[in-house]
């Protein structure tokens, strides 16, 4: 049967490019947001001024198969390090949130 709600969190694995070596796998749980707070999320994130890790914590659950304990924190020192993970979750995140309207 088909729900019309759809279930609060999702897991997808984020290519995050590493620097001088080939991208690594970050197995993520998003949570869900409806359309509206999709674009409400980016149109704020565009010019916050709140960290990144803090802007992640927004979308994000946790995560599995990673060095450090999930955090606020954690998140801030993965987007200092790899530069290229912001871009990358997001555009993951997007993603699936249209594959799961596409499929519906």
């Amino acid at each position: 049967m088909f729900t019309i709600k759809a279930n609060p969190t999702f897991e997808a694995t984020v290519r995050i490019p590493v620097p001088g070596g080939q991208s690594a796998d970050l197995a993520l749980t998003f949570k869900h947001m409806t359309r509206d707070k999709v674009k409400e999320f980016f149109d704020r994130a565009a010019s916050s001024e709140d960290s990144d890790g803090a802007l992640l914590s927004e979308i994000i659950a946790g995560w599995t198969g990673v060095d450090a304990e999930f955090s606020e924190q954690a998140l801030e020192e993965l987007c200092q390090n790899y530069h290229g993970a912001i871009p990358a979750i997001f555009d993951c995140y997007l993603a699936e949130l249209s594959k799961a309207r596409a499929k519906n």
